[in-house]
């Protein structure tokens, strides 16, 4: 049966954007909002005609991700020492994604994301005298919904004309609908062993929103190579044009409202094209630059990021899709941030990164 490409692609496709409410999709202590889904997760520009049927309206997405991090990196240098003695910083974090796409034909369709997240931080309380000994290990925890994401998206050519290759483009906007100044109780060390509770804004990593508006842009491109196996391009990158806000009672002072980006590579494989069985072997980067390409890049953030391997698997049953993609770190970076250069610093504060991400989506059509 012939290779092709049809109308559902569209729709399956759109539901995969990722979701860049907020401002990031790194990892860990680098600011991670979102499952970071983009294009192409479900593999369907991999399926054949038995997974193809006429679709329009409306269809549903529900995505999930798990990120813990306790890896700590200033630069590309891992702080192997803060592990050993147990110090690191240590995240949390489960993301889940609510979707709506409308179809409207076959080449362009809208779709409204709300995002939910549940995150635990924990963190040492030091000695304020030599030795500055480790006195005990807290936590701080945040939960809400995130800011909502809004996009339409279409292919830039007919997709029933160039079922071998096609380019899909996404844009919308980003509103700020997640706390930005969620706050919990910090253990505090006040003079030599003495500890206090108080109350201030938790981590910037943690918080569920963002703090500012964004404007997304994103991109997925597929080529057929033989049947069954297509190489594929995808990318996204949220512009946040306000520069920073003020948290209550933060530690850290004023929080950037950082830009993200996120890249991937790979291929698709139809293994199973009567099941419409897929899978994908990506290369991924996603992170926060040190500037923004527009409004100022002041305030506290910390930029970086991981460069990963990506399998990844999915299954199409009817009107049913699932994908599961599991990225694994095999590079990390913390960079040096505008705040931090000022301060005359030459080597960046450490950071916390995942080894690995679990993401899970399921798609719906009605």
């Amino acid at each position: 049966m012939p290779f092709r490409i049809r109308t559902p692609l569209l729709a399956l496709a759109v539901a995969f954007l990722p979701d860049v409410s907020g401002t990031a999709f790194a990892q860990g202590c680098i600011a991670s909002r979102g499952t970071g889904i983009t294009p192409g997760h479900d593999g369907v520009c991999s399926l054949g005609d038995e997974a193809m049927h006429p679709m329009s309206g409306f269809q549903g997405t529900v995505s999930y991700r798990w990120l813990h991090s306790d890896r700590m990196f200033s630069g590309d240098q891992e702080q192997t020492n803060r592990e050993a003695e147990g110090s690191q910083e240590i995240n949390d974090s489960h993301f889940m994604d609510l979707g709506i796409t409308y179809v409207f034909n076959p080449r362009f369709s809208a779709t409204v994301t709300l995002p939910f997240s549940v995150h635990d931080r924990s963190q040492v309380a030091y000695a304020r005298k030599f030795p500055r000994t480790i006195l005990e290990r807290f936590h701080t925890q945040s939960y809400g919904i995130g800011d909502l994401r809004a996009e339409v998206n279409g292919w830039i050519l007919d997709p029933a004309n160039r079922p071998k290759g096609n380019v899909l483009l996404g844009f919308g906007f980003v509103a700020p609908t997640g706390e930005s100044d969620a706050q919990d109780t910090f253990d505090v060390v006040t003079s030599g062993t003495t500890i206090r509770q108080q109350r201030g804004a938790v981590d910037q990593s943690i918080q569920p929103g963002s703090g500012g508006w964004g404007l997304v842009m994103d991109f997925y491109a597929y080529r057929e190579i033989v049947p069954r196996l297509n190489g594929f391009l995808n990318g996204s990158y949220t512009i946040t044009p306000e520069e920073k806000y003020t948290p209550t009672a933060s530690s850290f002072g004023d929080y950037s409202i950082a830009d993200s980006y996120l890249g991937r590579g790979g291929f698709d494989w139809v293994i199973w094209p009567k099941h419409s069985l897929s899978l994908s072997l990506a290369g991924r980067i996603d992170g926060v630059p040190i500037h923004d390409l527009s409004g100022g890049s002041e305030g506290f953030r910390r930029p970086g990021y991981a460069v990963s391997i990506e399998p990844g698997i999915s299954w199409m049953v009817k009107s049913w899709t699932l994908a599961i993609n599991a990225p694994v770190a095999v590079y990390r970076n913390r960079q040096l941030s505008v705040m931090e250069r000022e301060a005359g610093m030459t080597v960046p504060v450490a950071a916390g990164f995942a080894d690995f991400l679990v993401t899970f989506s399921v798609t719906k059509q009605f």
